[in-house]
């Protein structure tokens, strides 16, 4: 099995991730035979290569099922926004992917026009104030594509319905994975009535984020979408309802994403993270981050390992065997 943990549009890097874990081939078609891929969410939002990254997941889940394995693709907060026209966090090339190449290219003119006008006569003695965020702004209003964008992502359109129908939580053996982290009030529920909560989340047909129910599953700041205190706090409060979770689930071990391992205490940038002697695996290493190489886990014969480019592994520590 392999986990990698919230993309952030990060094609490129998944791409790369994939072939040198040997679950694709340099064609991009499935090589894993029976391996699991589990992807934690948040492909969306801050990169550019949305579209391309979630192709790729959908196509390899079928080509893996026909060798014996799987590709499961894990609902997060960021598709949920996403999906319903919550586009804060949308980069412009995220919109870009969905326009026609005409439209690119004039804007990609009137963008040049545009900075060659903030930068002023190339001559004249002064001072150039900086112009990052005023070209930020310009693009966030001017990139073509989001239009389309939105029907792509909507009820009726390709990722849309991808993203309605991901499963909130699922198990595998004994590990339970879900995107931001579960607790005991929620996990009481079970995972037939997490994702029933979810269907009928989206059974209500909103067409706005702020139309979901603020205490309900997508949106409950401690819910599953958003959940943070297992990763950020280290008390015996906490340890005990992480406790309480796992065993109302069945589960050894929960997997989550959401929270950067870089914001845990002992946690950094770029390494999968055990917490709370191994019942807390973190995965979401900060993909997106300037340098940030890209980092995986991997369960194989009950050991769990960190998988780092180049192919290295290590053994993921304190994590108990499941």
């Amino acid at each position: 099995m392999v986990i990698i943990g919230d993309l952030n549009g990060q094609a490129a890097l998944l791409r790369r991730m994939l072939i040198g874990l040997k679950l694709v081939r340099r064609d991009l078609r499935w090589c894993g035979g029976r391996s699991v891929l589990v992807q934690m969410g948040d492909i969306p939002n801050r990169g550019a290569g949305v579209r391309e990254a979630m192709d790729l997941v959908l196509g390899l889940r079928d080509e893996a099922r026909e060798a014996g394995g799987d590709v499961y693709w894990l609902l997060g907060n960021h598709e949920v926004m996403a999906a319903l026209r919550h586009e804060a966090y949308v980069w412009p090339d995220e919109y870009l992917e969905f326009a026609d190449d005409d439209d690119v290219e004039a804007y990609r003119a009137q963008r040049n026009q545009y900075v060659y006008e903030l930068l002023g006569a190339p001559d004249a003695p002064r001072t150039v104030d900086p112009i990052g965020g005023r070209v930020r702004a310009w693009e966030e209003q001017h990139a073509p594509g989001r239009e389309r964008y939105r029907v792509a992502m909507g009820a009726a359109g390709k990722y849309g319905r991808a993203i309605r129908s991901l499963p909130i939580a699922f198990m595998l053996g004994s590990v339970l994975f879900v995107h931001g982290g579960l607790e005991p009030s929620w996990a009481a529920l079970g995972l037939t009535g997490l994702n029933e909560r979810a269907g009928a989340a989206w059974g209500e047909r909103p067409d706005y984020y702020q139309q979901l129910d603020p205490q309900g599953v997508f949106r409950d700041p401690q819910g599953p979408l958003w959940h943070r205190t297992y990763c950020i706090e280290d008390t015996k409060e906490t340890a005990h309802e992480l406790q309480d979770a796992l065993q109302r689930m069945g589960a050894t071990q929960m997997v989550v994403g959401h929270t950067r391992t870089d914001a845990a205490p002992s946690g950094e940038l770029s390494m999968p993270l055990s917490r709370h002697r191994g019942r807390l695996i973190m995965t979401d290493v900060g993909l997106g981050v300037p340098g940030e190489p890209g980092a995986a886990v991997v369960i194989e014969r009950g050991r769990f390992e960190v998988w780092t480019p180049g192919g290295s592994r290590s053994r993921l520590a304190a994590v108990r065997r499941h």
